[in-house]
């Protein structure tokens, strides 16, 4: 087991769930004295249609991404020395995957469920596809 995590990504979505992984990734970065990382993906599955209006929808997207990171930062009571925040378009399970291997991420905080209905039924694809590709640690918030 590892003592230590020195660069943690905690990824989230907006959801209630994510609220509660970032609070613990938040704690986690903290006691370790490492990087925090927070990472938001839009998810562009359902981009298709007129390009101005994927465009126009990507962007409204990705500022709603940018308000939700900005709420979590401003809701927290003391942020750890060090974070940064990141904000990505394509498949969230895929990006996190591969964020995580470019950026020497030691631990993966994510949550169970998502923001979608039949994520919340089940554990969430995303998460089970992390857990299954990392090439780190992944810690799944309940």
């Amino acid at each position: 087991m590892r003592e230590e995590y020195k660069n943690i990504l905690v990824a989230v979505d907006g959801s209630e769930q994510a609220k509660k992984t970032f609070e613990e990734a938040v704690e986690v970065a903290k006691r370790n004295k490492g990087m925090l990382t927070i990472l938001s993906v839009v998810d562009n599955k359902y981009s298709f249609g007129d390009p101005s209006f994927i465009n126009d929808a990507l962007k409204f997207h990705m500022n709603n991404a940018e308000i939700e990171i900005d709420t979590l930062l401003s809701g927290s009571e003391e942020l750890p020395e060090k974070y940064e925040t990141s904000i990505l378009s394509g498949s969230p399970k895929r990006k996190i995957v591969e964020y995580a291997k470019n950026h020497n991420i030691d631990l993966i905080m994510l949550g169970s469920t998502g923001v979608g209905a039949i994520e919340k039924a089940i554990i969430g694809s995303t998460s089970s596809y992390v857990v299954n590709h990392a090439s780190c640690n992944v810690m799944v918030v309940k």
